[in-house]
């Protein structure tokens, strides 16, 4: 299994390779997008200048830097839904991509992603992403006839669901996502933009709640199921107990959340999965020796102990609550 890290300029790579990084994926926003939208609505939800390489050579010189080294570069345009008459226009981008050496392209919107199967763009791989929302087999059969040659699974899966998944997918490639960025909503349902400069999304928000049901009160459970995230932060969710058995079930590869973040963060993210892959390579743990080794290094990463609400795969915090 490989581990996709964020990059966000060509400075990063050595060091995300050498902490252990197979695979980097980037944002972009190409100039005839931000001409027509400005700076509020990116083309891969992300608009802060942080979170996307600054110009075209900026990216050139990214992909450079990677192919040194082999390494592949997938680009995200995955906002969705995208105006028709930008379509075109993206298709036209993503081949360019593809010229200066960018492998890949990850997209969340069927008409774009239709459009680039149509297109053959040669040598770039079409990825659809976690916000196609692939909870089962027969989604993932849908996108490969799309046009993806892999697929980001649903974020909401637990392991033994997504090793089920492997065998029937065939040749179609299954990524699953598994540090930082948990998102606690069913986040292909989600409307929330992510453009705030300050990196705090409307889910991990306080909210003041009226009630204007029939009864007196919000009932306890809707209360319990509002509050639960909120006041969360999205930095500390992790899935690293899991790492081994996802391998162990062919998933291709588990990819790191951080568009924007810290080198440094990034760098630990990826030694972190680095780490738990080893592992599991080694001593072919099971859930319970994989849950007790993902919380220790999930304490030497973040310098506190894990909590249900950062988990991204709870079956391995059986009876475990607040």
């Amino acid at each position: 299994m490989l581990i996709l890290s964020p990059v966000d300029r060509a400075s990063e790579v050595p060091e995300l390779l050498e902490a252990g990084a197979e695979e980097l994926y980037a944002g972009y926003v190409p100039p005839f997008w931000s001409d027509a939208f400005g700076p509020i609505v990116s083309c891969n939800r992300r608009s802060f200048d942080e979170a996307n390489v600054g110009s075209f050579d900026d990216l050139g010189a990214l992909v450079h830097a990677a192919a040194v080294r082999d390494v592949p570069v997938h680009v995200a345009l995955n906002a969705s839904p995208i105006p028709e008459g930008m379509i075109p226009r993206l298709v036209t981008a993503a081949a360019e991509f593809a010229r200066i050496g960018v492998r890949g392209v990850i997209v969340s919107d069927l008409p774009l992603l239709l459009s680039l199967r149509d297109a053959k763009v040669p040598r770039l791989a079409l990825h659809a992403s976690t916000l196609f929302s692939a909870f089962n087999g027969m989604t993932v059969a849908f996108l490969r006839r799309a046009g993806a040659e892999r697929v980001v699974l649903a974020r909401e899966l637990t392991t033994a669901e997504i090793a089920a998944m492997v065998p029937p997918a065939g040749g179609t490639r299954l990524e699953a996502i598994g540090f930082r960025g948990r998102c606690p909503n069913i986040e292909g349902f989600c409307t929330h933009l992510h453009d705030d400069p300050r990196r705090t999304w409307p889910c991990e928000l306080r909210y003041e709640k009226e009630w204007a049901g029939r009864e007196g009160a919000i009932p306890p459970e809707i209360l319990a199921a509002i509050e639960r995230n909120e006041g969360s932060d999205r930095l500390f969710s992790c899935g690293l107990c899991a790492v081994p058995l996802l391998e162990r079930a062919g998933v291709h590869a588990l990819k790191i959340v951080g568009r924007g973040s810290e080198t440094a963060r990034k760098v630990d993210a990826v030694r972190a999965v680095a780490a738990m892959r080893a592992y599991g390579r080694e001593a072919i743990p099971g859930p319970g020796e994989c849950a007790a080794r993902g919380k220790e290094l999930y304490r030497e990463t973040f310098g506190r102990p894990c909590r249900p609400g950062n988990c991204y795969f709870p079956e391995f915090r059986p009876g475990e609550a607040g």
